[in-house]
């Protein structure tokens, strides 16, 4: 029950990365301060009007759709508890959407790093990846914890089987079965 909470809290912080800023561009020039700044989604804020060629990230549509698959497969395990696996491979996706938006990040950072300016430019990463890092470190925690196995019920572990009686009240030597229910032996006709 934990881990499906944990995977919904997960699901929950990866789509609401998706709408932070992913990463912002600033550059100080002339007393004028030029910011660029973009979600997973679209171009918040472009002062360069395309003198830089920035974009956004676009990692929404894989990061919300890992979401829906985590949240969907913890909400199903209750009735079928083969979808936990599920959970792990949302949480995959994921972290694999996480690789790519902080490989995107650095990418535009080195490109920018080599531009011979003459003004600084400053590059940050935004509280969205940040976010959507945390969103799936929790993740894959929680599609671990998720795997859990449903706890077997102890008072079916108390009988150890059959228990089985014979009293000796009478002296009959008749078989009876194990079930307590006597053989019945019906006269043979001549």
């Amino acid at each position: 029950m934990f881990g499906a909470v944990l995977v919904l809290v997960a699901a929950g912080l990866a789509v609401a990365s998706t709408f932070l800023p992913a990463y912002s561009v600033q550059v100080l020039a002339n007393g004028r301060t030029l910011r660029f700044e973009s979600t997973a989604w679209v171009v918040e804020r472009d002062d360069f009007r395309d003198i830089l060629l920035l974009q956004a990230l676009e990692f929404g549509e894989p990061a919300v759709g890992a979401a829906l698959v985590m949240a969907l497969a913890a909400v199903l395990a209750f009735r079928v508890p083969a979808m936990r696996v599920a959970t792990l491979l949302g949480a995959g996706v994921l972290a694999g959407v996480v690789w790519s938006a902080v490989s995107q990040v650095r990418g535009v950072v080195d490109r920018l790093g080599e531009l011979d300016a003459r003004v600084p430019i400053e590059v940050e990463q935004g509280d969205g990846v940040t976010l959507l890092i945390v969103a799936a470190g929790i993740g894959v925690v929680s599609a671990v914890l998720h795997q859990e196995l449903p706890r077997a019920d102890r008072s079916a572990d108390a009988g150890e089987g059959a228990v089985i009686h014979q009293i000796d009240d009478e002296a009959d030597d008749t078989d009876t079965p194990p079930y307590g229910y006597p053989v019945i032996v019906e006269p043979k006709d001549d």
